[in-house]
């Protein structure tokens, strides 16, 4: 068994826990978690005490629907001096992004510009396995060869949109995750994301309404996860 210990400061600590030993008829040495901290078990998630869910201010919410007024912010890039930029949509973002949407565009230069922009195409680049989409703004402002726009396209009203507060959300290399509650477990769960709307991102795939998440705080947990993984091991060692 390996125990690592996270120091939070104000005299709190997190004792994790990779394998625990337990007498109980009939239960798991695994599923029982330390007086204090917290533990993960594979394919279960995380686990907290009480304790630790007090001093990390833990909190939940209900994933709901909502009707939200989404925006669509992207990447623009100009590959030669004109009046024209391209960029790249995700499949579920290129379903809200139309020719004819407008953009409003920053680009970084010694002096900020805010210019405002129109889609011209969304197609479809077949070349790229993940599927993504390349799409064409324009603008009435002449811009330089190697500009690097940040875009953000403001949608109409989506109505019943499943949706997830933004703090809820645990951006990885591996990908886009929210933390679902599992019986006494948080599980970490892959979610496609869509439209991004006030403080609210739509989720396409992953969740359903009604499936409880942690909104505060998601980085405590993938901390106490990776501690664990890598620091230490799941709990299969099977004693």
């Amino acid at each position: 068994m390996k125990i690592l210990v996270l120091i939070f400061g104000a005299g709190l600590t997190l004792t994790l826990s990779s394998c625990a030993k337990s007498h109980a008829s009939g239960s798991h040495p695994s599923e029982v978690a330390p007086t204090n901290g917290a533990q993960f078990k594979e394919g279960k998630g995380v686990s907290l005490t009480d304790t630790m869910s007090k001093a990390i201010e833990l909190q939940t919410a209900e994933v709901s629907e909502e009707d939200i007024t989404p925006m669509v912010s992207l990447q623009l890039q100009t590959t030669q001096s004109g009046t024209e930029a391209v960029g790249w949509l995700s499949p579920d973002q290129a379903k809200h992004v139309k020719p004819g949407a407008k953009l409003n565009l920053s680009i970084k230069t010694p002096k900020l510009q805010n210019l405002e922009g129109t889609v011209s195409t969304v197609q479809k680049e077949t070349a790229i396995s993940s599927g993504e989409y390349e799409v064409s703004v324009k603008t009435n402002e002449h811009l330089d060869a190697g500009l690097l726009i940040s875009a953000t396209i403001h949608l109409e009203e989506a109505k019943g949109l499943t949706v997830v507060p933004k703090s809820a959300l645990l951006a990885t290399a591996e990908g886009n995750f929210v933390y679902a509650k599992n019986g006494d477990f948080y599980v970490r769960t892959p979610v496609k994301l869509g439209a991004v709307g006030g403080n609210h991102i739509e989720v396409t795939d992953g969740l359903y309404s009604g499936d409880e998440i942690v909104t505060s705080p998601v980085m405590s947990l993938w901390l106490a996860e990776l501690q664990v993984l890598r620091g230490g091991k799941a709990c299969t060692c099977g004693h």
